[in-house]
């Protein structure tokens, strides 16, 4: 089973994750790491993910049978599955696209506060 989890981390964070990694020979699992929350969520948008829940769930299929799926314009699904390509979500195989996890978990934490000088 192949298992990905998705999160917004720092980098100084992630090269931590990488040095334990590193130290021990013992990988933590695989990650999409994005910068910030923001960004998170800007690339994985309600209709991408959409998209990642059809490929999950009925398997590898070409651009235009997701887009009929899903009732969407093909030019629209091929630019979101190009972005979901590019972070490593969604891959080709045999000129279909498919999601090559059986599991996604995403992180979502709440921002650190900070003090604000009244």
């Amino acid at each position: 089973m192949r298992k990905v989890t998705i999160k917004a981390e720092s980098l100084r964070a992630a090269g931590e994750r990488f040095k334990r990694t590193w130290k021990t020979g013992q990988a933590e699992g695989e990650f999409i790491t994005f910068e910030n929350g923001d960004l998170m969520l800007q690339t994985l948008t309600r209709k991408r993910w959409e998209l990642i829940n059809t490929l999950m769930n009925r398997g590898a299929m070409g651009v235009r049978e997701l887009a009929r799926s899903v009732n969407r314009d093909p030019k629209n699904v091929h630019t979101d599955i190009a972005a979901l390509k590019e972070i490593g979500l969604v891959t080709d195989i045999e000129g279909r696209v498919t999601v090559p996890y059986d599991e996604i978990d995403y992180i979502v934490a709440r921002p650190k506060r900070t003090a604000v000088n009244a």
